[in-house]
C-alpha cells in the first residue's frame, strides 16, 4: 500500500475511484462531504496543537521530535499496529508538560491519533519549520 502523502491526495484518489466504480451521485456527495469535513477538522486540530505548543514554550527541537513520533505512528497504523509505545507516550507527555499543556491533551492525542491526523500535524510542523526565520548570528565583541 502506497504511503499517503496528504489527506487531500487521498481524498482525490478515493473520489475518483468511487466515480469509476459507479457510486451513486447521492452517496458520492456524502462521501465527499465526509472527507472534506475530516480534512478541515484535522487541519484545525493540527494548527491549534502546534500553536499551543509554540505559545507554551515548546522548543523547535520538541516540535521536530513530535513530528518524528507522528511519522512513526503513521507507519505503525498503516501496518495495523498501535501508533505509540509507552516510551513514546511518555515523551509526548513530557513535550506537552514542557509547553504547559494538559496531560489530558497529550493522552487524547496518543489515544485518538489516526494516520490522517498524524500526517496533517507532521506536515504542518515541517511547513512551520521551513517558514521560520533564522536567528541572527551574534557577533563576538572584540576584547
Amino acid at each position: 500500500m502506497a504511503f499517503l502523502k496528504s489527506f487531500s491526495a487521498f481524498v482525490r484518489r478515493v473520489l475518483q475511484a468511487a466515480k469509476k466504480g459507479g457510486l451513486s451521485l447521492a452517496d458520492l456527495k456524502k462521501l465527499s462531504n465526509l472527507l472534506r469535513r475530516t480534512g478541515k477538522r484535522n487541519a484545525v486540530l493540527a494548527r491549534g496543537l502546534l500553536s499551543a505548543l509554540s505559545a507554551g514554550g515548546a522548543s523547535e527541537r520538541d516540535i521536530r521530535k513530535l513530528a518524528e513520533l507522528l511519522h512513526l505512528a503513521e507507519e505503525r497504523i498503516m501496518r495495523g499496529e498501535e501508533p505509540f509505545n509507552e516510551i513514546e507516550k511518555a515523551h509526548i507527555a513530557r513535550i506537552f508538560r514542557s509547553a504547559s499543556l494538559s496531560q489530558k491533551a497529550a493522552s487524547w492525542l496518543t489515544n485518538h491519533v489516526d494516520e490522517f491526523l498524524a500526517s496533517e500535524i507532521r506536515e504542518q510542523a515541517i511547513e512551520r519549520e521551513k517558514k521560520a526565520v533564522p536567528k541572527k548570528k551574534r557577533r563576538r565583541a572584540a576584547l
